[in-house]
């Protein structure tokens, strides 16, 4: 691995450029153990409370994580790496709840039609059981926690982390705006009804490896679900007017 000494000015945004050509040349991978603070500030020829300064921000974007009395190292699991960036960029500019479902539906109308097109006979299988088990759980909360892990598995099938790994952040950051948004949309019989059959029509598009009808399926589900989000966001929009 390669560090060079560097000027004091723009440390962080320098430490972080030469750990991603570290990163881009395959020197540093996930999982990989970062060098000491000593080592890094010799190597980068600033000081160790500088180096301390720009691992922790490093660590507060998700890229590094501190291993208590281990030392630091590049994430592995990005998961959620992405949400709290997501999450500020939102408040910053005065985000609304539609917005992000807008975010998603895009998203998810792509990991549909990506799913048709790489899912094994395996995923689909895991897909109708989930399907099946939404249908015969007769508690709503456990009910939206199966509908959240149908639409990760889909995601996950796309075989595109990217939009694994944002449209997680996506669906976490609006299901932190809305609380308990899947409990509350599937308390209601007619739309536990209609979700169940949006989500037959989605696997059998994915079954079918039809990727146009899966993209079809999963956009008339979320627009069914905008709906929702819409009344929402008039609700958040009249709170805040009387607040003001």
């Amino acid at each position: 691995m390669m560090y060079t000494e560097i000027p004091q000015k723009k440390v962080y945004l320098q430490i972080l450029e030469q750990i991603k050509n570290n990163i881009v040349t395959k020197q540093l991978k996930s999982g990989d153990r970062l060098p000491s603070e000593r080592q890094l500030s010799e190597q980068l020829g600033v000081s160790r409370a500088t180096v301390r300064e720009a691992i922790r921000a490093l660590e507060m974007i998700g890229l590094v994580h501190c291993r208590q009395g281990e030392g630091n190292f590049i994430t592995e699991d990005f998961d959620n790496t992405l949400t709290q960036p997501l999450s500020i960029m939102f408040w910053l500019n005065d985000g609304k709840v539609t917005e992000i479902h807008e975010l998603r539906r895009s998203l998810e109308t792509e990991a549909a039609k990506l799913a048709a097109l790489h899912a094994t006979k395996e995923d689909i299988l895991r897909l109708e059981e989930i399907c099946a088990a939404i249908e015969s759980e007769p508690n709503e909360a456990k009910s939206a926690e199966l509908d959240k892990k149908l639409h990760d598995s889909i995601a996950l099938y796309s075989r595109n982390k990217l939009i694994k790994d944002v449209l997680n952040s996506a669906s976490t950051l609006i299901e932190e705006l809305i609380k308990d948004m899947r409990t509350l949309i599937l308390m209601e019989e007619v739309s536990a009804s209609a979700i169940n059959k949006q989500h037959r029509d989605i696997v059998a598009s994915i079954r079918k490896h039809d990727p146009d009808a899966a993209a079809r399926a999963m956009l008339t589900h979320m627009s069914f679900i905008e709906d929702f989000v819409t009344e929402v966001q008039k609700a958040i929009d009249i709170k805040n007017t009387e607040e003001d």
